[in-house]
């Protein structure tokens, strides 16, 4: 069954002047989507496998895309507003086609060129694809496909007093908080990161950097590096304040005192009053 709003896997049944027309791939069913040319690949062959995007056009009609959207039904992403009217507002999809976010799927009234973080819907009976920033339910609905300790990608969607509002893997929203940032963050930048808590609230609590073991072998890697960089030796060490260790390696005080211990243990540094040093 073809999926609108999500990327679909299809072969290529027919090609004309005006496109391609695709079956799926794994079924039996005589169904066809037509890929206008200005959105299919330059070169592509009969019986070719092919991935496309479908959403439906103006008349109702299916419609398959080359181009991937920032986010496919059920996802999160950060959208910028292009245009507003008086019955909603059009966000930059990605795709030559922008998403509508009716008025009463805005959370508050957008105004042109502002970001918001959208998720992307399925009207049921019409399938219609459409936007919404009222992410409440949503968000406690969340079917979580993770779990604690995992790696996930994170994105940066909204600055707040305790942190980062956060994008995880597209489809589920969590923060980051301020305490354990111990670099720049920028918004709408994808980040490796990896899940602290999954709450009952639906939300989840994150964090850029590794925890635990793995955490602290790619501290004392980076201690080492940042050594080798400066002449075998840093005048950081136990008394340094936390943002000078913030600013120098980014990462928190604790994970550098941590870090440093084992790689004296390790008899990889010498720890004195001036700093430490390769040993």
């Amino acid at each position: 069954m073809i999926e609108i709003g999500k990327v679909n896997s299809f072969v290529v049944s027919q090609k004309t002047q005006s496109g391609l027309y695709l079956k799926e791939s794994d079924s039996n069913s005589d169904a066809e989507v037509f890929m206008p040319s200005s959105l299919a690949p330059i070169r592509v062959d009969i019986e070719q496998n092919i991935e496309a995007f479908v959403y439906l056009d103006s008349k109702g009609d299916m419609i398959a895309t080359e181009q991937i959207p920032y986010a496919a039904v059920g996802e999160y992403a950060l959208m910028k507003v292009v245009d507003t009217q008086d019955f909603g507002a059009f966000f930059d999809w990605g795709i030559e086609k922008d998403l509508l976010v009716p008025g009463n799927e805005q959370k508050t009234k957008v105004i042109i060129h502002e970001f918001h973080l959208v998720r992307v819907c399925l009207e049921a009976g019409t399938n219609r694809v459409y936007g919404t920033t009222k992410l409440g339910a949503h968000i406690k609905e969340s079917d979580f496909d993770i779990a604690e300790g995992q790696k996930v990608l994170i994105v940066p969607a909204q600055q707040t007093p305790l942190g980062y509002r956060v994008i995880i893997d597209k489809k589920f929203i969590g923060m980051i908080y301020s305490s354990e940032i111990f670099s720049n963050v920028q918004i709408g930048t994808s980040y490796q990161g990896v899940v602290k808590k999954i709450r009952e609230d639906g939300l989840v609590d994150a964090a850029l950097q590794v925890q635990g073991i793995q955490n602290l072998v790619e501290a004392k890697n980076k201690i080492l590096e940042m050594l080798a960089a400066n002449g075998g030796q840093s005048p950081l060490n136990d008394k340094s304040s936390p943002e000078a260790i913030k600013q120098t390696l980014g990462m928190s005080k604790k994970s550098f005192k941590s870090a440093v211990g084992m790689l004296y243990k390790e008899r990889k540094i010498v720890i004195s009053k001036t700093g430490i040093k390769i040993k």
